[in-house]
């Protein structure tokens, strides 16, 4: 067999980035559920199939410990380690198969081993070595993450996968190249489904999955759609497979996945209450959410905290925000629909976080703020790990230099990347010890900021001129804008908008570096990407 095992290398993976894999966000996810994570302040961290490799690297840059990782796509781990050179943390990247790696020697004893998707798209003889890397190789009181497609949610659907595979195997698409591999199995599903099958009219849920499809990303879509292997599974059937490996579950590593309150019915809610079995109940969840991803947290050896050690950690839990407070909406999608977060709830905690140029603060200093003389400590644990659940606020830390040091190249890389790509759209954040979604104009912002071009109007000149020589222009509504003044104009109203609302919060997130002026353009991009000095 080649050496690819069945797995679509054609196209590579796209730039994601995957905060519930960063270690703050695991400790949170075993603090809400009651369970010390037993996590090292430097832990060592091992990724198996880190794709383009921008979750890993951020989680290094931002924090201490040693990071491994290995994705046997050897283009992908090209790219990985220019980001590893570029922060210069402790980055061990390999091209192994999961064969390769679990018998190397050189690898350490790892506090969390994390997998994102790769379950689904894997052999079961692969995913027998990476059970047998955990067992061997995952301390006692280690984390494993795994995320992975599930039953029941995709059951619907499996068919458009079947006939995008077969199209693949036996259609006329193998001399179209991946991109045209994926239109043309995309298009066939289409005409399936416009020919009268009775399959999509009587599953109507697959004909709107298809047009989702047409949108997504054709890298993406070769790598869930196309591979050899695509695995589909019961939570029941995740337990089954983790028998020998000694781990525990312990909660969904999204945090709003476990809040039933926001996501099921009163029915729903009562219903699950009776359930007594741990997985039975689990599995009931799945089904009346219709789940078809999971992102779960097993421990090897999990301690439940006592109730004041509960209180303690909380107290001492540090949170920042990652949206400018006019950016949180008043509603966020959950479960089916929108869930509204009553004003009167959320608005003090969010101003109480945005106070003093938006620095991180811990619970017990919340607990004191003027705004929340009124909230119980419990519905103030609730409103930010809900805010943090929808990605407007994050677990914070007090960085290291050199976390800082290492968050500043990574990120000045990244910039200078924004001048050739458009594909990276996270900047790290040594605060967070994470990724801060950073579109590619703001990218194009910070720039400016650091070669000392500060009012609205400049800054709009400086990035009209490089996207010109690109040739490249702004839309609106859909439609190219060709008018010099108009782009101009549209891009001196984000302008506008970042200096006065993004450039703060990114200030106090070390993802830029305050009071940058003419005075420090000198400096050029040496400024970029620097925090506000040592904590």
């Amino acid at each position: 067999m080649a050496w690819s095992y069945g797995y679509f290398t054609d196209l590579n993976y796209s730039h994601g980035y995957y905060p519930e894999m960063n270690p703050a966000m695991l400790r949170l996810a075993c603090l809400g559920q009651a369970i010390e994570s037993q996590l090292r302040d430097e832990p060592t961290y091992l990724e198996l199939g880190f794709g383009q490799g921008v979750s890993i690297n951020i989680h290094a840059a931002g924090s201490a410990g040693s990071y491994w990782g290995t994705d046997f796509n050897p283009a992908q781990t090209v790219e990985a380690r220019k980001l590893a050179a570029a922060s210069g943390a402790d980055v061990h990247l390999f091209d192994d198969s999961f064969e390769e790696l679990a018998s190397r020697k050189d690898i350490p004893d790892f506090d969390i081993i994390a997998l994102h998707g790769v379950w689904s798209w894997i052999s079961e003889r692969n995913r027998k070595i990476i059970m047998d890397i955990i067992r061997r190789k995952l301390r006692p009181g280690g984390i494993a993450y795994i995320s992975y497609n599930c039953l029941p949610g995709w059951a619907p659907v499996i068919p458009i996968r079947e006939l995008m595979s077969l199209y693949q195997d036996c259609g006329e698409g193998k001399n179209t190249g991946p991109t045209g591999m994926i239109e043309g199995a995309l298009q066939f599903v289409g005409d399936v489904a416009k020919a009268g099958s009775i399959y999509f009219q009587e599953n109507p849920i697959a004909g709107h999955h298809l047009k989702h499809l047409m949108k997504q990303g054709r890298n993406y879509l070769a790598h869930e759609y196309l591979n050899a292997d695509w695995h589909l599974g019961h939570f029941s059937d995740m337990i089954r497979s983790l028998e020998d490996t000694k781990l525990s579950f312990v909660g969904s590593a999204s945090l709003l996945g476990g809040i039933d309150a926001l996501r099921l019915s009163e029915d729903g809610r009562k219903l699950l209450s009776q359930v007594g079995h741990p997985v039975m109940r689990e599995t009931v969840r799945d089904y009346l959410l219709n789940r078809r991803f999971r992102s779960d947290i097993f421990i090897k050896g999990p301690r439940k905290l006592t109730d004041s050690e509960h209180r303690d950690a909380w107290h001492a839990q540090a949170f920042v925000l990652l949206k400018p407070s006019a950016d949180i909406p008043k509603k966020i999608p959950c479960g089916p629909g929108e869930v509204e977060l009553p004003a009167e709830k959320y608005d003090p905690v969010i101003e109480a976080m945005s106070d003093d140029g938006y620095r991180l603060k811990r619970v017990d200093e919340l607990l004191k703020h003027p705004k929340l003389q009124d909230f119980e400590p419990k519905d103030i644990v609730e409103v930010l790990t809900i805010l943090t659940g929808a990605g407007f606020m994050s677990p914070a830390q007090q960085p290291s230099d050199k976390a800082i040091e290492q968050s500043r190249a990574l990120n000045r890389h990244i910039l200078d990347r924004a001048l050739v790509s458009m594909d990276m759209h996270h900047m790290v954040s040594p605060v967070t010890a994470g990724g801060i979604a950073v579109p590619h104009m703001t990218q194009l912002f910070i720039r400016a900021l650091s070669e000392g071009k500060s009012s609205p109007d400049v800054v709009a000149n400086y990035v009209w001129d490089f996207l010109d020589s690109i040739g490249e222009r702004l839309l609106k509504d859909g439609n190219r804008i060709e008018s010099k003044n108009e782009n101009l104009k549209q891009i001196g109203i984000l302008a506008s908008k970042f200096l006065k609302f993004d450039r703060p919060l990114l200030e106090a997130l070390q993802i830029i570096e305050p009071c940058v002026n003419a005075a420090s353009s000198m400096r050029g991009q040496k400024a970029v990407g620097s925090g506000a000095g040592s904590p």
